[in-house]
């Protein structure tokens, strides 16, 4: 047979295996994920041919706030959708759900459900949040559950993103200090998203794989300063032969980005009072503000959204400006008017003092305990979104002596090293 008679034929060949595949249900390459479910905002990455991609969603967003909602009639709202909700229904926009998964309603639990404008309460798996609500299948939805939309919702993007529905599994990572019950609730959460779990990395290991610090022969103490929305959490790692193991933890379980939001949305409160002509602000919106899906209303509950981005802004420029979307009728502003205050970052730090120093604690705990003297480190990496904070940066940097790894970005960092295990 001629060279361009074989070729033809092989041609066909595949040609007609093509039109089998697509004839069965066959729709692209099958992948797996990384996944990291966060507290505060949760990511989904791929790996492809050895390259990692943060996935975004359908509007362009990498990070989605891990946040659901719960309307009347069956309705739920997942994301930034449910964070603008919040403002209009706080008693059913459920956040921090990970910091319940998988624990029993302890006292530890009833101490943390002030804090809380949604409820919660105990069903026969532990921790449940009730809805007061109709449409829905329960009345009282787990932090599993919770989970579950959120995965669901990384899951629909990541298939976007590839261009087929063949999305299956996913490397996970979970908190260094999770217990059995909590990892177990985690992988249940995936797996009630119609993915399996093929893998579950602590996120310390994850944010040195992201590094490639496993590919470093000089590398062997790295510390990981994971400094979140809800958690601080601070590991010490000890690599040996490309495997990464997790020598100690220390950290604060009541100090992450939320922490230093509520201060700052409480003196926002009163600053925004006192610029609207001292009338105190409603507690929940009541407008309808289709005209700026984005813009938070001067209420006491869309303080925290204005504190946020104020925190996220201050950290990128030296000054910045709050706004948020005005109620009712002032005699200086009319309502849906916005108004504005501006902020130093040297005020801000200032404001958050004492939270801020209270994030060196727990490396020199850590490091104290274990005879060790931070020139002892060979590497620092930065997760989570409040490691970007300058002051963070650069008290850390002055600590160690070093340059701390955050050129990857520390909201996506846990999840780019999950993927670098996902194929």
């Amino acid at each position: 047979m001629q060279l361009g008679s074989l070729v033809f034929a092989l041609g066909a060949v595949v040609g007609l295996i093509g039109v089998f595949l697509a004839r069965s249900g066959y729709t692209g390459k099958e992948h797996s994920v990384g996944i990291d479910l966060g507290t505060t905002y949760s990511v989904v990455a791929v790996n492809q041919k050895g390259h990692v991609s943060v996935i975004p969603d359908a509007d362009g967003f990498t990070l989605l706030p891990s946040i659901v909602a719960f309307k009347d009639g069956g309705e739920v709202l997942v994301g930034r959708s449910a964070r603008q909700y919040r403002s209009n229904d706080p008693k059913h926009t459920i956040f921090n759900a990970k910091r319940f998964i998988g624990r029993p309603f302890d006292d530890a639990v009833a101490a943390e459900a002030p804090h809380y404008e949604y409820g919660l309460s105990l069903d026969t798996h532990g921790v449940c949040f009730p809805l007061a609500l109709s449409g829905h299948a329960t009345n009282c939805v787990s932090p599993v559950a919770v989970g579950a939309h959120i995965v669901s919702h990384l899951k629909a993007s990541a298939m976007a993103y590839l261009g087929h529905d063949q999305v299956y599994s996913a490397v996970i990572a979970v908190p260094a200090s999770f217990d059995v019950a909590q990892r177990q609730a985690t992988v249940a959460a995936f797996k009630a998203a119609g993915l399996k779990v093929a893998n579950v990395l602590v996120e310390p290991t994850a944010a040195a794989l992201a590094y490639g610090l496993d590919r470093k022969p000089d590398v062997h103490y790295v510390l990981v300063f994971d400094f979140g929305g809800g958690t601080l959490d601070v590991s010490l790692l000890y690599l040996q032969n490309g495997s990464f193991e997790v020598i100690d933890t220390a950290g604060d379980n009541h100090l992450g980005g939320e922490d230093l939001d509520d201060k700052l949305a409480a003196n926002l409160v009163h600053r925004f009072e006192a610029l609207l002509d001292g009338l105190p602000l409603p507690a929940v919106s009541a407008l309808a503000r289709t005209s700026d899906a984005s813009a938070f209303p001067c209420t006491v509950s869309g303080m925290r959204g204005v504190a946020e981005k104020l925190k996220r802004d201050l950290s990128a420029a030296p000054e910045a400006v709050a706004a948020c979307l005005v109620e009712a009728t002032t005699a200086s502003f009319a309502a849906g008017a916005e108004a504005s205050l501006k902020m130093t970052r040297a005020e801000w730090e200032r404001l958050m003092e004492p939270l801020l120093e209270r994030t060196l604690a727990p490396i020199h705990e850590m490091l104290d305990g274990n005879g060790m003297a931070p020139t002892d480190v060979d590497e620092v990496v930065l997760v989570g979104g409040s490691s970007r904070i300058p002051w963070v940066h650069t008290q850390l940097q002055a600590l160690f002596s070093r340059e701390p790894n955050s050129h990857i970005d520390p909201d996506v960092a846990v999840a780019v090293g999950a993927a670098r295990l996902a194929h």
